[in-house]
């Protein structure tokens, strides 16, 4: 053989479903929640861009139960994503170190998800002063 071929190692058609590699999957599949939320969020935009019965067959689909039951899923993937995300977030920045000590892992991430929760409240506390 004078081809030069670089090795593959043999794996099973099912390595995503195994451990270690599920709970990635798993992690990784929860991000097409936030691309559904964002979809949702579109899909409202778009409506209101239509007109007033555009807009309020929207509200109704947000209303019916189908939808309801649609964004506790995805409400839960989309908390499931983030909780996840924090903790990989030490691993995958640099060592910061304060003080001539490192911080602990747990510490940024229990510190970026108080942060991230701290504006999301702002967030949604600035959206309900605006709508009244």
């Amino acid at each position: 053989m004078n081809e030069s071929r670089p090795y593959r190692r043999p794996a099973p058609k099912d390595w995503w479903a195994k451990a270690p590699y599920r709970a990635y999957t798993v992690r990784e599949m929860s991000g097409l929640a936030v691309a559904g939320y964002g979809a949702v969020l579109f899909a409202g935009l778009y409506s209101l861009s239509q007109g007033p019965e555009s807009w309020a067959a929207y509200v109704r689909f947000l209303q019916s139960p189908v939808s309801l039951l649609l964004h506790a899923a995805l409400l839960a993937a989309v908390l499931y994503h983030v909780k996840t995300w924090f903790q990989i977030l030490p691993k995958t920045m640099p060592k910061l170190i304060l003080g001539r000590e490192p911080v602990a892992q747990r510490t940024i991430t229990r510190v970026a998800t108080i942060f991230a929760g701290a504006c999301s409240l702002a967030l949604v506390l600035i959206t309900l002063g605006v709508a009244r």
